[in-house]
């Protein structure tokens, strides 16, 4: 899974194997306060060999940053999942 975080409100997260990549969300962020964001993703589009579609509907998610620095960020959804970004080149975050 691969997040890019973009300036000044955007995301979008891709999940992939080594050789296709078969989910892509994007979604617009929100900053809460000084540990909550909030992120309001659009419906997922979905790729299956040569068929692309979107699944679902919109969806939104809570985030706390519970640790973040020049390398790693830490953060727990709000249902209690973990999360562990690590930074990669030209910005983008992965799990």
């Amino acid at each position: 899974m691969v997040q890019a975080v973009e300036a000044p409100d955007s995301i979008v997260d891709v999940i992939s194997t080594d050789t296709c990549s078969f989910m892509h969300c994007a979604g617009k962020l929100k900053v809460l306060d000084h540990q909550w964001i909030q992120v309001i993703f659009q419906p997922p589009e979905l790729t299956v060999g040569a068929m692309d579609f979107q699944y679902g509907g919109e969806s939104e998610v809570k985030l706390q940053i519970t640790y973040i620095d020049e390398k790693i960020r830490l953060g727990k959804g709000s249902r209690g999942s973990l999360f562990v970004f690590r930074r990669r080149h030209g910005g983008s975050t992965n799990v």
